[in-house]
């Protein structure tokens, strides 16, 4: 779209639709997942309703806030030009309305306060749905997991510091589960930790396949994720020991988490998706396409770890 065109109410809607990415709903797994983790006393308890709706809008808010605010710094500082003229055509350009002319700076500046605005209060009112009796590491996971999620390309920017990206990825998908389920249960589990934990390494598994493929337009611009900062061996090796983490977690969850033994059974379709992208990654170099499968493994997952999910929230008979 042309600078000079005119854009009608939909064209706007539309791009705010995608400068927003609500319809990447893997961001939403762990809020689910929250739900689903609670005992059965927890879950009825006085407000938890309410509660976990309104964390539901403020996980919203926060993500929303963090995806349109990155794209408005790559927009800005020139990245996101690159990588998506240079990419091929793997890459949406719907994904980046700014470049596409469909949402202005200022509507996309709009929006990021908005977001955070709609976190803020969203968050504060599912605290006080639970008359603010929560432990105190879950106003902190939330408040200060926000704050820090929303400045990974600015503010503070974590991305431009080596290892800041996936660690804040990885990070703050751990505390979107983290925090509304501490808040409602009041207190951890082992369970809910690791669940937070994979699904936090599987989104960097996503992201640091595509990293790779836009490692040039980062560099240009200081940004340091580990594929623009780190030799191509270290990458590698990273991508290999994300995929043994993984392993680990999942055995940990099963023996130790209390789940049923055939959780591995559900998630052995991640292992095997996962090793797939080292193949397709590491060894053969289709960045992009590896990054598929990291979607793909994400779903498969999440779906891994729903159906023990629900099993034990039938058998302790929230269902």
């Amino acid at each position: 779209m042309s600078a000079t065109q005119v854009r009608s109410t939909g064209d706007r809607i539309t791009g705010l639709f995608w400068l927003s990415k609500l319809f990447m709903y893997q961001n939403y797994f762990g809020w689910l997942l929250a739900w689903l983790l609670l005992t059965p006393a927890a879950a009825t308890r006085p407000g938890a309703t309410a509660a976990i709706l309104l964390f539901l809008l403020g996980t919203v808010g926060i993500v929303t806030c963090t995806v349109a605010l990155d794209d408005l710094v790559g927009y800005r500082n020139g990245s996101d030009g690159r990588n998506y003229s240079s990419s091929g055509k793997l890459r949406d350009p719907r994904m980046k309305p700014l470049l596409s002319g469909l949402v202005t700076e200022a509507e996309a500046t709009a929006y990021v306060v908005f977001a955070a605005c709609l976190a803020v209060v969203a968050g504060l009112g599912a605290f006080q749905a639970l008359d603010w009796d929560v432990p105190l590491a879950a106003y902190l996971l939330y408040f200060v997991g926000g704050l820090a999620s929303v400045q990974y390309s600015a503010g503070l920017r974590f991305s431009y510091h080596l290892g800041g990206a996936e660690t804040l990825l990885c990070a703050g998908t751990a505390a979107g589960l983290l925090a509304p389920y501490l808040a409602i249960e009041q207190r951890w589990s082992a369970p809910a930790v690791l669940v937070a934990l994979l699904l936090g390494l599987w989104l960097v598994m996503v992201s640091s396949y595509s990293n790779v493929n836009d490692a040039d337009g980062d560099r240009r611009v200081g940004r340091r994720t580990l594929a623009a900062a780190a030799p191509p061996v270290v990458v590698k090796t990273a991508m290999v020991a994300f995929f043994a983490i993984s392993v680990v977690l999942i055995g940990l969850l099963v023996g130790l988490g209390g789940w049923p033994w055939w959780t591995a059974l559900t998630a052995a379709p991640v292992v095997v998706v996962h090793a797939r992208q080292l193949v397709v990654g590491p060894l053969g170099g289709q960045w992009l396409r590896a990054r598929r499968l990291g979607i793909v493994a994400y779903n498969l997952g999440f779906a891994g770890l729903l159906i023990p999910a629900v099993h034990l929230g039938i058998t302790q008979g929230r269902f």
